[in-house]
Order: structure tokens, then sequence, then C-alpha cells
């Protein structure tokens, strides 16, 4: 299936549509033909009721290439994992899409998908084409992932400046119990995400790990600080 043919599909699915863009670049870094393509037709749109979402130029921050990627937005409340990448899409449930950066200014051309709670990462196909007929527009016809799908049927559509998140967080041991979900904004999400996922990796082997306390940091940005007792 071409680009020109995927798109074709998902215009009648997509939603949030933005107009027309000419981008070439993300993050600094030029960004594949077939993806520019994409973004020439469709500047970034969101799918499944919100649930899937891929950047474009000029947008909204939560919908914005440039923001999205900007240190400042989110990405500061992460540690050295989240650095190879530059990221154009993801799910409502910050899961991430991604390139890897490689020497040079260049982008590997394969896709990445990022799991929301440790950006752990895995290759989920080999060119933005591929991602586009096999990810994108599969899910937007019907996801695979049958939370999603449950989130949606208990809760609505989602705006794309929001997440979906569990309470208490998967990272915390929490249980994927669609009746444990709340909305947050996307930013504020990605940043509680950071600061957990960094305070999980940074735990002594026998911390204890009891809860998190709100807190705004010198810069007056929400963030979360993760409590724990140790044992020895």
């Amino acid at each position: 299936m071409t680009v020109h043919d995927t798109v074709r599909a998902l215009r009648p699915l997509a939603g949030d549509l933005g107009a027309r863009s000419g981008a070439e670049t993300a993050y600094g870094y030029e960004l594949p033909e077939a993806h520019r393509e994409l973004l020439r037709e469709l500047n970034g749109f969101t799918a499944y009721h919100g649930a899937f979402r891929l950047f474009g130029t000029g947008r909204p921050a939560h919908l914005d290439l440039a923001a999205w990627n900007a240190p400042q937005t989110w990405r500061f409340a992460w540690d050295e994992r989240a650095e190879p990448f530059v990221f154009f899409g993801e799910t409502a449930w910050g899961d991430q899409y991604a390139y890897r950066r490689e020497p040079g200014g260049r982008l590997a051309p394969e896709v990445h998908f990022l799991e929301g709670n440790f950006l752990r990462s895995e290759v989920i196909a080999g060119s933005f084409e591929e991602f586009l007929a096999d990810e994108l527009l599969r899910n937007a016809k019907e996801p695979y992932d049958e939370l999603t799908v449950e989130a949606v049927e208990r809760y609505g559509p989602i705006a794309a400046d929001q997440h979906w998140a569990f309470v208490p967080s998967l990272a915390m041991d929490g249980t994927e119990d669609i009746g444990q979900v709340m909305q947050l904004p996307a930013v504020t999400a990605m940043v509680y995400a950071g600061d957990i996922a960094t305070a999980v990796g940074a735990a002594a082997p026998d911390d204890l790990l009891t809860g998190v306390a709100p807190w705004t940091d010198d810069q007056g940005r929400a963030r979360l600080r993760v409590l724990s007792v140790g044992l020895s």
C-alpha cells in the first residue's frame, strides 16, 4: 500500500486535522520522504476517538513535533532513556512512536514503540510506510489493544491534549484495571511518568515504594515525588 493509498484510507478515520504542512524536519532531523508526504496531506491528527495521535507542525503543543520533542515540555523529567529518540506520535496511554537518532544528523528508518511507563523500546516497523499501514491504519480501524477499546467504551472519546493513566501507576505495581483510570493533561502525564520511572530506577533493591506526593519545581511545573521506606 502506498502512502497515498494509506492517506486516502486514513482521512475519513482521522480527527483534529491540521492544515497542510511542508514539514521536512523534526527535532533538527530530516524526516523520511514517506513521513513528509503524509504531513503534506494530514498535518497531525488523531484516530480512534483520540486514542492514537500523529504529530504535525504549527499545531498546539500536544500535537506539534517541535514542541513535543522540546526538552522543556516533558523530556526533562526523564533520564537518558529518552535521549536517543525523536518522537512523532503516541497513544493516549503515553506510549510513544519514534525514530532512533543516528550519528551525522540522520534518523534510522525503523519505527520504535516505547511503552509509556518506562519508555522501553521495541521496533514495530521497518519503515514509516510499514508503520502507517500495519500500526496506525490498523488501530484507526480497530485497535488490537483491548484496554484501549475498553477505555473508549467506558470513558468515551479522549481529547488530544489528554492521557489516560492507571492509578496507582503500573510502574509502581498498579494493575490494568479499567476502573482505575483517570485523565491527565498529556504533558503532565508524561512528566509524572518520567518522575516515577526515574525514581523506580534509582531505588535501592530493599526500598519499599509506598506512594507519590505532588510538588512544584522551581519553574512552576507540576511534579511527583516517589515516597519510599528503606527496609534494611
